[in-house]
């Protein structure tokens, strides 16, 4: 009978509704506290692209993918996003596949005790989650600067000699322009 009780059912719409309101105002809240401390440290943030994560369970187990429907991550993601736009944060997306079990160090399969990895080849153990969070971190690196030991916008090395200090006409805007044009 409690189901065509219009009074049972508006306060359960009500509930849904005020956790709803919880979730969304906590990611706000958390988001705003990164990316603060990102741009504080002049930093920029790293998230992984969990786009198709849903798609992919919901294929196989109906039950995990009515859990993950009720994930905030979606909110988290999208409050994040807004509040590097809004404080001018950089923002980078890697793709987390196989970041929990590679190992960060030599690349191998890292085989599981519960949470904690273990890497044969090289000895490295850690949490799952933290080894994801080291690739992912990695990932974003190698994205930034694809060479080894270069940055992707730094100036072209120069074998010439300047000589003693400028000459009294030349203006330091020149070393500048030098640098942004290249």
């Amino acid at each position: 009978m409690w189901r065509y009780s219009k009074r049972i059912l508006s306060r359960i719409r009500s509930l849904h509704r005020r956790s709803r309101n919880i979730v969304v105002d906590w990611s706000h809240k958390y988001a705003k506290y990164l990316v603060l401390n990102a741009r504080r440290m002049r930093a920029g943030t790293v998230l992984g692209d969990l786009e198709k994560l849903w798609n992919s369970i919901s294929k196989r187990n109906s039950t995990l993918a009515w859990r993950l429907s009720r994930f905030a991550y979606r909110k988290l993601l999208h409050a994040i996003m807004t509040k590097c736009i809004e404080y001018n944060v950089p923002v980078i997306f890697v793709d987390p596949r196989n970041t929990s079990s590679t190992c960060p160090k030599c690349k191998s399969k890292l085989s599981y005790n519960h949470r904690l990895a273990v890497c044969h080849s090289c000895g490295f153990i850690a949490d799952r989650d933290k080894a994801g969070a080291m690739n992912i971190y990695l990932r974003a690196l190698k994205r930034m600067c694809p060479s080894l030991g270069s940055l992707v916008n730094a100036p072209p090395m120069n074998d010439e000699v300047r000589g003693r200090g400028r000459t009294r006409d030349e203006p330091m805007t020149v070393y500048i322009k030098s640098y942004t044009s290249i």
